[in-house]
């Protein structure tokens, strides 16, 4: 069986996904492009979504919430999520995505880069959320993406298969 360029998790929310990820990252001394998002807590009360930049370790809130919702905050992604990820393109050993979800739809820019990244040499690893959307979608119809589905049963043999397609993608960038 080949291994695919691209690797994401996916699952429902709190199931572990973000942890799988930077836990077996943490094996590997590699540079690392691309974006994590974070939540922004006042109190017990989410408040925003930071997308903060892996290398430069700049950030900006690509959402906050309001009453009712959430106002999407486009040039953050735009401008920090977008260069991230040219960045990791550039000039890194692996491009981190964590996580894509449905804020991002109205990003062009942003949805421009991710696909960059994925037709790019550089390998990309990260998180999708498990919304229907045209723009998850066309990740996950992708013949060079694997994508595995985290759940409470599996996230010890989930782990391993991260960890395994890490070694692969390390061993080939040595060759």
């Amino acid at each position: 069986m080949s291994m695919k360029q691209n690797l994401f998790l996916t699952g429902p929310k709190h199931i572990g996904k973000s942890t799988i990820l930077f836990s077996a990252l943490e094996k590997y001394p590699v540079s690392l492009g691309g974006f994590r998002v974070d939540r922004v807590f006042q109190g017990r009360r989410l408040r925003a979504f930071s997308i903060i930049d892996l290398d430069t370790s700049s950030s900006a809130n690509i959402s906050t919430a309001r009453k009712g919702g959430w106002d999407i905050h486009i040039e953050a992604f735009e401008t920090v999520g977008a260069e991230a990820v040219r960045h990791g393109i550039r000039s890194k050993d692996l491009i981190v995505m964590d996580e894509l979800g449905r804020f991002e739809i109205p990003a062009h820019g942003f949805r421009q880069a991710v696909t960059e990244a994925l037709d790019s040499p550089v390998p990309v690893i990260g998180v999708l959320k498990e919304d229907d959307n045209p723009f998850l979608n066309g990740i996950r119809s992708r013949n060079d993406t694997e994508i595995l589905e985290v759940t409470k049963e599996n996230r010890d043999k989930i782990e391993r298969n991260v960890a395994n397609w890490l070694s692969q993608v390390f061993r080939h960038k040595k060759e």
